[in-house]
């Protein structure tokens, strides 16, 4: 009788172990993929932050383009309005020269024409100087 137990035991036991090694192997495909789960979430927060990254740096260039544009168009409108007074200071230079001063070559002679490049020049440097000053205070 003691003999017949102890073998229903073992028959029972190795009946079972089949059950425990497809559960042994379920727990270890549970871990596998857990450690694949933490990896792929560690793969998609580098991604999140390389996304939000270029991102920023997209709008930070957005921003820049369009400061440009802004100091060009700034610069072009002074340009506007540097070049208009001086194309009647010429009419004006040119009329008291012709009906004033016709006879008297030597004071001609003296007179200095308006340079427009140097106050181009001089507005394209004002313009920079502003970029550059906007610059400095967006890195304080």
């Amino acid at each position: 009788m003691a003999l017949e137990v102890s073998t229903r035991v073992a028959l029972d036991h190795l009946e079972s172990v089949p059950e425990k090694l497809n559960l042994l192997e379920d727990y270890k495909d549970i871990g596998d993929s857990h450690c694949r789960r933490e990896m792929i979430e560690e793969r998609y927060t580098k991604y999140k932050e390389i996304v939000s990254s270029l991102q920023q740096q997209l709008e930070d260039s957005k921003q820049r383009v369009q400061q440009f544009k802004d100091v060009k168009m700034d610069a072009e409108t002074s340009d506007t309005e540097v070049a208009a007074p001086s194309s009647s200071w010429r009419t004006q230079n040119s009329f008291l020269s012709s009906s004033l001063l016709s006879d008297s070559g030597s004071l001609m002679k003296k007179m200095v024409p308006f340079d427009t490049s140097a106050t181009k020049e001089d507005s394209i440097n004002v313009a920079i100087s502003e970029m550059k000053l906007q610059a400095e205070r967006r890195k304080e």
